[in-house]
C-alpha cells in the first residue's frame, strides 16, 4: 500500500461570476472514479486543513495531499475544490498506477480507549447486515 502525494497550485479568479455561490464554504478535495486512495493529510498554503472552511477570490494557494493507496489499478485522479453552492471544480488530471492487491490493504487507527482497529474492516458484518 504505496504512498503517494497530489501537490499544486490554484487561483480563485477575480472575476469569479456572479450566478455562482461565493467560496465562503469551500473543501479541497481529490476526485477519483472511487474511493482508490485513503486521505492521511491535507494542506493548503501549508496549513493543515481536513475541513471546509473559507477561500478567498483573487488569491493564490498552494495545496499538498498525502495519499494511501487503497484499490491497484490505473486511475484518473484530479484535485479539486468542492464550494457549498456552487459545486465542485476540478483541476488537470493525471493517471495514477497502484500495484499491490486490495487485500492487503489496512488502515488501522487507535481508539481513544486504546484500542486499535483496522477501519476498512470493522463492523464490516453489521454493514452486511443493514
Amino acid at each position: 500500500n504505496d504512498l503517494a502525494s497530489m501537490t499544486g497550485k490554484f487561483h480563485l479568479a477575480e472575476d469569479w461570476p456572479r450566478a455562482v455561490g461565493k467560496p465562503g464554504r469551500a473543501f479541497f478535495n481529490v476526485g477519483s472514479p472511487s474511493p482508490v486512495f485513503v486521505r492521511l493529510s491535507t494542506k493548503l498554503n501549508g496549513e493543515p486543513t481536513m475541513i471546509s472552511g473559507p477561500l478567498e477570490i483573487g488569491r493564490d494557494y498552494a495545496f499538498e495531499a498525502k495519499l494511501k493507496a487503497r484499490i491497484p489499478g490505473r486511475h484518473h485522479m484530479h484535485a479539486m475544490v468542492n464550494i457549498k453552492d456552487a459545486g465542485p471544480i476540478a483541476g488537470p488530471a493525471a493517471w495514477m498506477n497502484i500495484t499491490g492487491s486490495w487485500d492487503d490493504f489496512t488502515n488501522p487507527i487507535k481508539l481513544l480507549a486504546g484500542e486499535t482497529i483496522d477501519t476498512e474492516t470493522f463492523n464490516f458484518s453489521n454493514g452486511i447486515f443493514w
